[in-house]
């Protein structure tokens, strides 16, 4: 019987479709660590149609946007030091879209864009919360937010 799922992939595999997806690659193997599995695949027109790379337990499955969707998914790493990769990262190249702070939902992250336009949000967990304690931080948070904005 075929195993439903891959051989070698996570169960949740994010795809990125993207601008210069090799350097995309090349920014998360420099930055997070991260392998390359098995072979690439390449379309007629030389576009890059799929590759994996694993960081740590998780395939991502990278492609070139040669069909002009423009989408860009939001991918979330743990790392042990948050600022220390968040900072590797800009010296790769990367713009800050945030910088790292404590979260309400026990998180230290922050997020950067790579050179290729990619967002990556880069979190180390530094509390375990409860539900309720998560939701009434999500409240606060809102509230402030909506109170600056006033």
């Amino acid at each position: 019987m075929t195993n439903w799922k891959a051989p070698g992939r996570s169960t949740v595999c994010p795809m990125i479709y993207c601008r210069d997806a090799e350097k995309t690659i090349d920014f998360a193997r420099e930055v997070f660590g991260a392998e390359e599995e098995g072979a690439r695949l390449y379309r007629e027109t030389g576009a890059l149609w799929n590759a994996e790379i694993r960081i740590g337990d998780v395939t991502i499955l990278i492609a070139e946007d040669a069909d002009g969707m423009g989408f860009t998914p939001f991918l979330y790493v743990y790392v042990p030091d948050a600022d220390a990769t968040y900072e590797k990262a800009l010296k790769e190249g990367a713009t800050p879209f945030m910088p790292p702070g404590d979260r309400f939902y026990g998180a230290r992250d922050g997020g950067v864009r790579d050179p290729q336009g990619n967002v990556w949000w880069i979190g180390t967990h530094t509390v375990d919360l409860t539900p309720g304690e998560i939701e009434a931080g999500a409240r606060a948070f809102e509230k402030a937010q909506k109170d600056g904005a006033d």
